[in-house]
């Protein structure tokens, strides 16, 4: 199963961030899913917020999951991931 990874990046470390990303790939590749991350994803335009979560919406409407970390709750991009997710009937995996 293509599985898309959410997860809080705006504002936090992205050190932390790429670390928790590549843990989730490796874990959900281990399982035997293919990972989408966001990291990966071609933003033309990183500074453009809009473009950005266009980009990766788009990315996650070509999976067939969304794999939630936690504490995505708290970001807003990840809220309009959810809601992209729930709207198009993408199965909803939530970090334990």
């Amino acid at each position: 199963m293509k599985i898309y990874i959410s997860l809080p990046i705006s504002g936090h470390d992205i050190e932390q961030v790429e670390a928790r990303c590549i843990f989730t790939a490796a874990m959900l590749q281990e399982q035997g899913h293919t990972p989408i991350s966001p990291l990966e994803l071609d933003h033309r335009d990183p500074e453009d917020y809009e473009a950005v979560i266009g980009t990766d919406i788009t990315a996650l409407l070509c999976c067939d999951a969304v794999y939630f970390c936690k504490d995505w709750e708290t970001s807003r991009g990840c809220r309009l991931e959810y809601q992209a997710a729930k709207i198009y009937g993408k199965e909803i995996i939530l970090e334990q």
